[in-house]
């Protein structure tokens, strides 16, 4: 089946408010920037714990999908993973498995002269994977992807940490953000918008098999602090069967996050165009 060429505009974005940790220079948010440390022969780094409770294994399952993701993230004072985005996303299923288990991980944390310190590190992710029937809320049965093994970690150096961040929430009981995701004009020039690290072709198939069906279908979503696509939405259709394209391929997606301040991961509203053009006019081009 052939593809359409696939442009993304990012159009919009705006974000919500974080907690930090204490310690560092306030900004005018009422935030706290803590300082990063890179790992160093002065800086004793964070390692990696089991664990706990360990992660439950499938059993039974069909189409085995293996793959491996590398997630950049901070190790705060208390061995915690915190601000976990993609460096090198898989394009799957298994990028959200990742990015759930980064966000799980606890670690001994890095020190500074016997003192814990906050440390930028990469963590590469080794996964096997494959689909499983289970029932969602509703009752229905549906195929998600689970662990068929645990995952093989590695802690790596990161290319170019920063010298300070303000500290998403950590994973757990009420760790969830509150706030609401506004148009950029309520935020001017300071948050940068999503960079798209990874991004999947739309098919062209158009309802009822009508083959010269061209234009752009507008795709709205949020990009949450950790690169991935929620909300995915038509805002502007062009046809059923391509509007299902369209928010199919962009669902696909991986960002990097919008930055606030240069410092804070948050999610950002954009809007996506996916352009559409007929196989019949292609191939005479």
């Amino acid at each position: 089946m052939r593809r359409s060429y696939l442009i993304a505009v990012i159009v919009a974005m705006p974000a919500i408010m974080a907690t930090g940790q204490q310690g560092g220079s306030v900004r005018p948010s009422g935030l706290v920037a803590v300082s990063v440390h890179a790992p160093s022969s002065q800086i004793k780094e964070p390692r990696l714990l089991p664990l706990n409770p360990p992660l439950k294994l499938a059993r039974d399952c069909d189409r085995r999908a293996d793959g491996e993701v590398v997630v950049s993230l901070l190790v705060d004072t208390k061995g915690r993973s915190r601000n976990v985005m993609f460096v090198q996303p898989a394009g799957s299923a298994i990028d959200r498995i990742a990015i759930q288990i980064a966000s799980r991980d606890r670690f001994e944390p890095g020190t500074l002269d016997g003192k814990p310190v906050v440390v930028a590190e990469n963590l590469r992710i080794k996964l096997e994977t494959c689909d499983s029937e289970m029932a969602n809320k509703a009752g229905s049965i549906a195929l998600h992807s689970v662990l068929r093994s645990i995952p093989r970690q590695k802690l790596e150096k990161p290319e170019d940490p920063p010298e300070e961040a303000i500290l998403t929430p950590a994973s757990g009981v009420g760790s969830k953000r509150d706030g609401v995701v506004r148009r950029p004009d309520f935020f001017g020039g300071a948050v940068s918008a999503p960079v798209i690290l990874y991004s999947q072709d739309a098919e062209y198939l158009p309802a009822q098999n009508r083959s010269q069906i061209a234009g752009v279908c507008q795709v709205g979503l949020v990009v949450d602090e950790h690169g991935l696509p929620e909300n995915v939405h038509v805002i502007k259709s062009i046809d059923p069967g391509l509007d299902l394209s369209a928010v199919q391929a962009v669902s696909m997606y991986r960002f990097f996050p919008a930055i606030r301040n240069g410092e804070e991961p948050v999610p950002a509203a954009i809007v996506v165009s996916v352009s559409f053009t007929p196989p019949k006019a292609r191939s005479t081009k």
